[in-house]
């Protein structure tokens, strides 16, 4: 059972899935929709659609990922999650990021490029890396 400051305690969550037959503009979508209620929830992060599957990194207190994550569960859009890591950062990272998004109609370079040079210095080396993996697929 966790105790009331386990909840409030800062992570980031690292998850992949498959996207269920998603066009680039259901993916815009969805990360309209991210925006607004990641901003109501206290939570950052990014999402990277390879035009098959979503890896994203969401940071926040516990509780706030938790509701989250349950809710992607429910969501028929994509399946068969598994998160990668949970971490406690030093310090939030991604302040600013409510959702930002690299997106499949970008090369698997230019993907791997723009994250590369864009991902906040402070993110965990390990998950840049599973990150930067990801971002080669296509």
């Amino acid at each position: 059972m966790k105790t009331a400051d386990e909840g409030l305690t800062m992570r980031q969550y690292l998850y992949i899935s498959t996207a269920r037959n998603l066009s680039l503009r259901d993916v815009e979508k969805i990360v309209a929709q991210s925006e607004r209620k990641n901003a109501e929830r206290g939570i950052g992060g990014f999402l990277v659609f390879n035009g098959a599957n979503f890896l994203q990194v969401i940071e926040g207190q516990r509780d706030a990922l938790d509701r989250l994550m349950a809710d992607l569960a429910d969501d028929p859009r994509h399946n068969g999650i598994v998160r990668l890591a949970d971490i406690a950062p030093p310090q939030a990272v991604f302040t600013g990021w409510r959702m930002r998004s690299f997106a499949a109609e970008d090369s698997p370079s230019i993907r791997r490029f723009a994250l590369g040079t864009e991902l906040p210095a402070a993110l965990d080396p390990a998950l840049r890396e599973m990150v930067l993996n990801f971002a080669k697929l296509n």
